[in-house]
């Protein structure tokens, strides 16, 4: 039976619909609740002028149309014991009216959020049975299928995995993994073989179901794809889970990519990958690349990828890295990440190279890098340093840093400065920094000077 107006299929059949095209929405990042009832029902809050198009266009005097109106206002209230309740009379009462099958799938939602799951399949199969050509049959569908596996029911989900709707299939990939995960695994596995027609859709779909499973098989079925998909940008989504699922088995596959790939793409998220694990094996990796003879650009991404882990080991490899390092490149990668890691011996390898190292560039990063750390801490260092510094340049980034400072302590250096430094330009640079703040005691402070002046 066919519709006569579209409003249902336009309000919240289309969001009934939002639900079954889940997995979709779940490749392009962007994760939904197949099975939340209330992410299902809110939506047709957004737009409830079409949820009235049909009382509209039926006859104001109409038996039916009142009790589908009825029905309708407590669906849009979310009172489902009432809509359940009036949708079910309207069936009993008017079971040749053109909008039964709208009435089956709105009856089957209302007990669905009910947890009446049993009651709600059954009403989703007398819709499938009785109107097989309604558009609500894909949506019926859809919905078997979600509340499948509460009903520990597979018979839905492998119907679904086989129709020849995509969203069906779809839908009842989300839901076989949440069933049986190593089923799904399997299934995901043939949507990903090579030579597979499954769409493009399918496929992204099917690798971050596997990245979201718990199946043993996932890390095995993505590096088949990471290494053999002949379409790059399935093989970087491959490899992105593949950091995401946490399983060291992957590592050296992944340490492969890095080194052995000519793509920017790939040995990009070949990196990312390996530092979401947080494992020894995987800084080992990582410190490795970083040591290696490989491109000076990918030993520095490998360095900066290193700040994820904020622990000591790390700061003593790259301060190891950095003491053995002649390149200056490398060098610079190293201050940087270490200025990420926000540790007290990360915070003591900086300043030692502030203090100490022959190249006055690689001591202005230091010192940029100690500004960029929070906590008084780093503002006692930056005095110290600009107390026991005589070149005015390197003075002179130090007062930069101390300007980058939300510490009192850094603004009353500064003032001090433009009380008492013998450098005029010095003096200036740090009247300067303060009248970049807007403390109320830098104000002052200035006022006091324009007054005296």
């Amino acid at each position: 039976m066919q519709r006569s107006d579209n409003f249902q299929r336009q309000s919240t059949g289309k969001h009934f619909r939002v639900s079954a095209l889940v997995v979709f929405v779940m490749a392009f990042a962007v994760l939904a609740l197949l099975q939340s009832g209330d992410g299902l029902a809110s939506g047709y809050r957004d737009d409830l002028s079409k949820l009235d198009l049909i009382i509209q266009s039926a006859d104001a005097s109409d038996a039916a149309a009142k009790v589908f109106s009825k029905a309708r206002d407590q669906f849009k209230d979310r009172e489902w014991t009432g809509a359940e309740r009036s949708f079910s009379d309207f069936i009993a009462s008017y079971p040749n009216d053109k909008n039964i099958d709208a009435a089956l799938f709105y009856l089957a939602w209302a007990l669905k959020e009910q947890s009446k799951y049993q009651d709600a399949d059954n009403m989703l199969v007398r819709l499938i049975e009785t109107f097989p050509q309604s558009n609500w049959v894909d949506d019926a569908k859809a919905m078997r299928i979600e509340i499948a596996p509460k009903l520990k029911n597979t018979g839905p989900i492998e119907q679904g995995i086989a129709d020849d709707n995509e969203e069906i299939r779809l839908a009842a990939l989300q839901s076989l993994f949440d069933a049986n995960p190593e089923r799904g695994a399997a299934i995901a596995a043939d949507i990903l073989k090579q030579g597979s027609t499954s769409s493009r859709l399918m496929k992204e779909s099917a690798i971050t179901l596997l990245r979201e499973s718990d199946s043993k098989q996932a890390a095995l079925i993505l590096i088949n794809v990471a290494r053999n998909e002949t379409d790059e940008k399935l093989r970087v989504s491959a490899i992105q889970a593949m950091g995401e699922l946490e399983d060291d088995s992957t590592l050296d596959v992944l340490k492969e990519m890095v080194t052995g790939s000519a793509s920017r793409d790939i040995t990009e998220a070949a990196l990312h990958a390996i530092s979401e694990h947080d494992s020894p094996r995987a800084r080992a990796i990582l410190v490795e690349i970083a040591r290696s003879n490989a491109s000076l650009e990918l030993r520095a991404r490998a360095i900066s990828v290193l700040s994820e882990y904020e622990d000591d080991s790390v700061v003593d490899e790259l301060s190891n890295i950095f003491e053995a390092e002649k390149n200056e490149t490398i060098r610079m990668s190293i201050i940087s990440t270490l200025s990420d890691i926000e540790t007290p011996r990360a915070y003591d390898k900086l300043l030692q190279i502030a203090r100490t190292s022959d190249n006055p560039e690689l001591r202005k990063r230091a010192i940029h890098a100690l500004g960029d750390q929070d906590g008084e801490r780093a503002v006692d260092g930056l005095i110290q340093l600009y107390d026991a510094e005589k070149d005015e340049e390197i003075k002179d980034q130090i007062l930069s840093a101390l300007g980058d400072s939300d510490e009192k302590k850094a603004l009353r250096k500064l003032m001090d400065i433009v009380r008492r430094d013998s450098s005029v330009q010095l003096r200036k640079r740090a009247l300067s920094a303060i009248g970049d703040s807007d403390d109320p005691e830098a104000i002052k402070f200035l006022e006091e000077i324009l007054k005296k002046n």
